[in-house]
């Protein structure tokens, strides 16, 4: 029944980027009205990780900004969500703009995230404690952008009349896991234990990488075709299964890590199969999963104009979990694991690899 079933891919086609840029000044006129009232409806009044009173919250960065600084070209860096020809984003942003989310006070900013921050701290290996601070991070960046999400939702079908209710559920469960992963990160943050994060994969490269990541995503399957998510199945009692990546290019060198919470047990056939690997097919494999599950890879300048036209590159950014199917008797997971086959990921250019790096 495969030969039924097409998995859903983003981006505008030639004909209606010409049809969008007719109407892009009243779109851009709505959208702003939009998405401004969506913030006010989303906003909170108290500080995220302190729980304290605040009328203005930090602009606080996914990626720590220095990562940002050293793939930056003339202050700006372009992102993946630039590959899938969207024309009503811009194609960069300034680092002070870049992957930023407004929900915790100035002084949690500053204070908080100090250890992974800090980037004499990755001589070693990191620690558990400044594992959970970018957990938390990872966390926080998510709930803010499903919260703008659910008043964005509420708004939208207010406005069009279109019930949206099936999203909304949708996005409600996604903010339930990301509120119920802070808070384990945030106690982490504070345990005297070492045993709440499992570091499985640590990597110091001896040359600025041209990118810079920090994220959570759900792996749909393993190395050998098995199944580590089901990204379909219908109770809400089922929990997907992170895994948090970071790409950081430092001063002179990069820092690659991945690590899962302690004890999770999704992911044990994947790890053996990436301990496997050579180090160039292990980066070859973080690089596939960072533009086939995520849109907020940042990118150096000096490659963008390159890469924004490749077209295989392009085509991994596009892909989405959503099936489309002209039967009823299909199943999706089978085809969401060859779209999201990360034996594919040789069919892209791999910016992990030194060929690429910040001269």
């Amino acid at each position: 029944m495969s030969d039924f079933i097409r998995m859903h891919q983003l981006g505008f086609s030639e004909s209606e980027i010409e049809s969008f840029n007719q109407i892009k000044i009243e779109y851009n006129k709505r959208a702003s009205n939009i998405l401004k009232k969506s913030r006010e409806d989303s906003k909170k009044s108290q500080c995220y990780i302190c729980g304290k009173d605040s009328s203005s919250f930090c602009n606080s960065h996914s990626v720590p900004r220095y990562c940002l600084e050293h793939i930056a070209l003339n202050g700006r860096v372009y992102y993946s969500g630039n590959l899938v020809d969207t024309p009503m984003f811009d194609k960069e942003k300034g680092v002070n703009e870049a992957g930023t989310f407004r929900i915790i006070c100035r002084n949690c900013d500053s204070t908080v995230f100090s250890d992974y921050e800090n980037p004499e701290n990755y001589s070693n290996v990191p620690t558990d404690k400044m594992l959970s601070q970018m957990a938390m991070k990872n966390y926080l960046k998510n709930i803010s952008k499903r919260e703008l999400e659910i008043s964005l939702y509420n708004n939208l079908s207010e406005m069009s009349g279109n019930d949206l209710s099936q999203q909304q559920i949708i996005n409600e469960l996604d903010l339930n896991e990301y509120i119920n992963g802070f808070e384990y990160a945030k106690k982490a943050s504070e345990s005297k234990w070492n045993n709440n994060y499992y570091l499985f994969y640590y990597e110091i490269l001896d040359y600025v990488v041209p990118i810079a990541f920090q994220n959570n995503v759900s792996l749909v399957g393993d190395l050998e075709g098995g199944v580590i998510n089901n990204i379909y199945h219908s109770s809400a009692d089922y929990v997907l299964k992170d895994i948090h990546i970071c790409v950081f290019p430092l001063k002179n060198t990069s820092v690659v890590l991945m690590f899962i919470k302690n004890g999770e047990s999704r992911y044990r056939a994947f790890f053996k199969q990436f301990k496997r690997l050579s180090v160039n097919e292990k980066l070859k494999v973080i690089n596939y999963i960072l533009f086939s599950y995520s849109e907020d890879v940042f990118i150096y300048g000096g490659l963008a104009d390159s890469l924004l036209k490749d077209e295989r590159l392009k085509l991994v950014a596009k892909q989405t979990p959503i099936a489309i199917a002209d039967s009823p008797f299909f199943d999706p997971l089978a085809q969401a694991l060859k779209t999201f086959d990360l034996n594919k990921r040789s069919t892209i250019p791999n910016l992990l690899d030194e060929n690429y790096k910040v001269r």
